[in-house]
């Protein structure tokens, strides 16, 4: 009876693999990542069958294993590291995420390390390598070749976030006094130029930038004309040390596809491109949305653990602002005794008021993050903000008080109340929706870490104190 069990499994298995490997045809790949990819790879852990894995992951592209990386689960995505170990193609990188890039970086030993940095280009190799302790860092870097480390060592002396740390020192750059000829000769001959480039900076003999040359113009141009003649000669450098979100912006107004980066003395060090800034808003809008809600980007492929951890201080600040706004109640505890009702229409007049004030919240971030909230509108804004909340407050008044009316006849004055409650704290919402973030903004605090709770303790503390004060000088 056991033997025949046994030889039931085997068979089973067996014509589970047949079916996994024969839905996975190079022409279903080609397509992208598909969950029977997918599946197929975490039924090759299970079962250890590393030539069935290493046969898969050789079909995929760098964006492709990027994903199907991400999409295991942390244990998975450590076995699957070590199956692939040394052949993992270094471009896979760049397009992991920063969460999960750190968990596959841990599952690799210092050589695997320093061969894939060594791949990469200068920004690539900094995302890597800033993540890093100080130690570890520092063994890294001085085992890369010494262009990338010089590369690395001086992107990595600027500020996180800065345009320093992002820029690429890939880039090819010639003197604005050569001719087509001169600048076509050397692209032809320099063996040291980037793998990709599309574009040439043009500097003087002090290596300032002075313009900026497409492959194709240069290429349609004749041979004697002198660069400084057909060269885009209107760009704005950005300094080194000028925050990312900065750059991102600039990048959206003036519709540019790179950009410049200078020193204090003007001389050109790196270049910014375009997708370098697309990355750039997809961190930053992810990372103010997160913040919002007091979560962090990447929460979804760290370990539970990392989670709770990363979650406990918001919780633990919105606890106090709760806290703060019980003890409010608790002021009024003779009063609500004396009518338990109260107790049953308060939550109405703070939610209603903390919905209102993330409204304007939400608003607000992202208007500053964008920069389209500024010195200029900013009082406009304010009373636009007060208005709406009056408004919405004098609308919902009316409604509030017509179902008091109605479902508590016995207490018509209750009506009032509320409906001058409402009125007063979506009025006040909407006043610390925009005023919390623009006086974080000016204290230089992340508004998006902070005003949500800010927000919180005022709604709730303020419309219970206002409900509960106005029932106390009308009802009794």
């Amino acid at each position: 009876m056991k033997k025949n069990v046994k030889s039931r499994k085997l068979v089973l298995k067996s014509q589970r693999k047949k079916r996994v490997k024969e839905s996975l045809t190079p022409e279903k790949q080609v397509l992208g990542l598909g969950p029977k990819i997918v599946n197929s790879i975490m039924i090759g852990l299970e079962e250890n069958d590393t030539s069935h894995i290493r046969k898969i992951v050789e079909g995929l592209d760098e964006y492709d294993l990027a994903k199907l990386i991400e999409a295991l689960d942390v244990d998975d995505r450590k076995k699957l590291i070590e199956i692939i170990g040394g052949h993992l193609d270094p471009s896979v990188f760049p397009e992991l995420n920063e969460v999960v890039q750190e968990q596959v970086i841990e599952s690799l030993d210092e050589k695997q390390i320093v061969n894939i940095v060594n791949e990469l280009d200068s920004d690539d190799a900094v995302e890597i390598l800033e993540h890093m302790d100080d130690d570890e860092q520092t063994q890294i870097i001085n085992k890369l070749s010494p262009e990338l480390k010089f590369q690395v060592k001086s992107s990595l002396h600027y500020p996180e976030d800065s345009a320093g740390r992002i820029m690429s020192r890939d880039f090819v750059s010639v003197p604005d006094d050569w001719t087509v000829k001169e600048a076509k000769n050397f692209l032809l001959t320099e063996e040291n130029l980037p793998d990709e480039f599309y574009t040439l900076f043009m500097v003087d003999d002090k290596m300032h930038p002075t313009g900026e040359l497409a492959l194709d113009k240069l290429l349609r141009a004749k041979a004697n004309e002198k660069l400084s003649n057909i060269m885009n000669g209107e760009i704005v450098p950005v300094d080194v040390y000028t925050d990312q979100e900065e750059v991102a912006h600039m990048f959206r107004e003036y519709g540019w596809r790179s950009a410049v980066v200078v020193d204090n003395k003007g001389h050109l060090v790196g270049v910014i491109n375009i997708d370098d800034v697309v990355d750039i808003v997809h961190e930053e809008v992810s990372e103010d949305i997160m913040h919002l809600s007091g979560a962090e980007e990447g929460d979804v492929y760290k370990s539970v653990n990392s989670i709770w951890k990363s979650r406990i201080p918001w919780l633990i600040t919105n606890l106090f602002a709760t806290l703060l706004a019980s003890s409010v109640v608790k002021g009024f505890e003779s009063l609500i005794a004396q009518l338990s009702l109260l107790a049953v229409l308060m939550p109405i007049v703070a939610s209603m008021g903390g919905t209102t004030g993330n409204q304007t919240l939400a608003v607000v971030v992202r208007a500053l993050a964008t920069k389209e909230l500024t010195s200029r509108n900013t009082l406009r804004m304010i009373g636009k903000e007060f208005m709406v909340g009056l408004m919405n407050g004098l609308l919902f008044a009316s409604l509030i008080a017509a179902i008091s009316w109605f479902v508590f006849p016995q207490y018509k004055d209750l009506s009032l109340v509320i409906a001058i409650a409402m009125v007063c704290n979506l009025c006040i919402a909407s006043l610390a929706g925009i005023l919390i973030p623009l006086i974080l903004n000016k204290l230089k605090v992340d508004p998006a870490v902070s005003s949500g709770v800010f927000l919180i303790a005022l709604t709730d503390s303020g419309g219970y104190f206002i409900f509960l004060g106005l029932a106390k000088l009308l009802l009794f």
